[in-house]
């Protein structure tokens, strides 16, 4: 892959000479990477900046544009190829990786800081993309606590944000996920598949979940969230196995709709339809799960009742039917859908017991007369009571820990009473309001992943590793860098009204001395 690039820096017209100058894309991006983040970025912050980078880049080769070495369009340093070791090793981590939704490659944006709220597209510039939305972003009021960064255009993307989380121990994959919503990050410059980082979800070990947002959908488009009370589970009713049936466009792993009838689509058939995931094949007759709403989105999925709307307070899927009589495939999507279940108690704290069918639904009052699933599951030995009780297996007796207790957040790989537990190893991740505090404890988990969303979900707590050190603030916390002339007395006044209050800070972050030294990362209690 190559890419045009017009030089107007010195140091770059002495290396490739005036005018445009024709470089390897993979070649430009290790001038590009370490001239917009900087070398000594932690590495996940330079991979996600190589992907945005590559994204930015390939999206302007694809389309004619002849680029130039400035932040016009991204800042390219000829001087910084040959000094730049981690930054190459980033691009060469993520060779050919590039963003894709829809089928598109993304107009891959980012910038320097977004004041702590990401931008639509359709706020700074005239096109709406979907994968730009309007929110928090707790990582980029961090990075701004610790060094003061005036906020740019704000869409995609915020490098210091983006910095400060791989500094925290988030993972390339998420920044990317976080900033560019509902993008597939895909292989061979989106010729290739889709990349998998499934090997990463402990604790949801059968899960094989993709993400693609029915932004066409004019349920997603009424933009209602909901507060999540329990999950839903239906199934299609129709004689076809296929996700492409109801998920659209093919992202080179759904195949091709020839009748263009998916559920992306402001009103799928001209009704008013639209679910937050599916459970079927995929075009290689593997079985996948496809995230299509935000899980807090309000979906229209299963009438009403005289009780009420269960769109008002469920997450909901549909297994994709066949005719029925395959055992087979009724296993498969069964345990899919019992992994995605836990995945989802894991998410928002839910037990089995959370867990209803449509045709349950109707029995209650907040759903229209549906049979589903009871006409199926019966028919190869299961029922909604066989599955709830799958679930509880998995959440109690799963790999990562011994949860479900009635003590913790129900998350997978955690326990509520913070004991290791009798299986998994390594390192523990304990959510408390301090190290100290051990009453206070949410949960004990071996994913960082599950603690850090537990600690999200409890304002004033925090994650420490087995040895008590600081290892995430929850996104209601302020974090501070401690100065070369700060004290804890000076850093209480300053933050919490009074030096007297000093005791609070050593607290909240486990310290066990009033000595502190420039460097440290510290905590401030609420």
């Amino acid at each position: 892959m190559r890419i045009r690039v017009k030089m107007t820096r010195a140091g770059n017209i002495a290396r490739h000479g005036e005018g445009i100058a024709e470089l390897d894309l993979e070649e430009y991006l290790c001038g590009v990477v370490p001239a917009e983040i900087g070398e000594g970025s932690h590495g996940d912050a330079l991979r996600a900046q190589a992907v945005a980078a590559r994204t930015f880049a390939l999206r302007r080769v694809l389309a004619g544009i002849v680029v130039d070495d400035t932040t016009s369009f991204q800042a390219y340093r000829a001087e910084l190829l040959d000094c730049s070791p981690r930054s190459r090793e980033a691009v060469a981590d993520t060779a050919g990786m590039v963003l894709v939704y829809g089928g598109d490659v993304i107009d891959c944006y980012y910038s320097a800081s977004n004041g702590g709220v990401t931008k639509r597209s359709g706020e700074v510039w005239s096109r709406d993309y979907p994968y730009y939305m309007n929110k928090a972003d707790p990582w980029d009021v961090a990075a701004r606590l610790e060094r003061p960064k005036a906020a740019s255009h704000g869409v995609g993307m915020s490098q210091v944000g983006c910095m400060w989380a791989a500094g925290h121990g988030v993972p390339y994959h998420e920044i990317l996920a976080f900033y560019y919503d509902g993008a597939a990050l895909v292989r061979e410059y989106g010729g290739g598949g889709v990349v998998s980082f499934e090997e990463d979800m402990e604790g949801v070990r059968g899960l094989h979940l993709h993400k693609l947002i029915f932004t066409e959908n004019a349920c997603y488009k009424a933009g209602r969230r909901i507060v999540p009370k329990g999950i839903m589970v239906h199934s299609t009713g129709v004689d076809n196995p296929w996700l492409r049936r109801y998920v659209g466009l093919d992202d080179g792993l759904l195949g091709m709709n020839k009748y263009n009838n998916h559920w992306n689509q402001a009103m799928p058939s001209g009704r008013q339809v639209c679910v937050h995931g599916f459970i079927g094949k995929l075009a290689d007759g593997t079985v996948a799960t496809y995230q299509t709403l935000p899980w807090d989105w309000r979906g229209w999925h299963c009438g009403s009742g005289p009780k009420g709307s269960g769109n008002d307070s469920y997450i909901s899927f549909e297994i994709c039917e066949d005719g029925l009589a395959d055992a087979a495939y009724f296993h498969e999507v069964y345990r899919e859908a019992v992994e995605l279940c836990v995945y989802l108690c894991g998410l928002y704290g839910f037990t089995e017991e959370n867990i209803i069918c449509h045709s349950e639904g109707h029995e209650r009052g907040i759903a229209s007369n549906h049979e589903d699933v009871m006409h199926w599951f019966p028919r190869h030995g299961e029922s909604m009571d066989s599955f709830r009780a799958a679930v509880r297996e998995r959440l109690v007796g799963g790999s990562g820990g011994s949860g479900g207790n009635g003590n913790g957040s129900g998350l997978p790989g955690g326990n509520g009473g913070g004991s290791a537990g009798a299986s998994g190893s390594g390192v523990m991740y304990r959510v408390r309001r301090s190290w100290a505090d051990a009453a206070s404890q949410k949960g004990a988990f071996r994913v960082l992943d599950y603690a850090r969303r537990c600690a999200d979900e409890n304002a004033g707590y925090s994650v420490f590793d087995d040895s008590g050190k600081l290892v995430y603030a929850g996104k209601s916390s302020v974090m501070y860098t401690v100065g070369e002339h700060d004290t804890l007395w000076g850093i209480a006044a300053r933050f919490l009204g009074s030096g007297k209050r000093y005791p609070e800070i050593m607290e909240a972050n486990g310290l066990r001395s009033d000595v502190i030294r420039a460097g440290m990362v510290l905590r401030i209690p609420d």
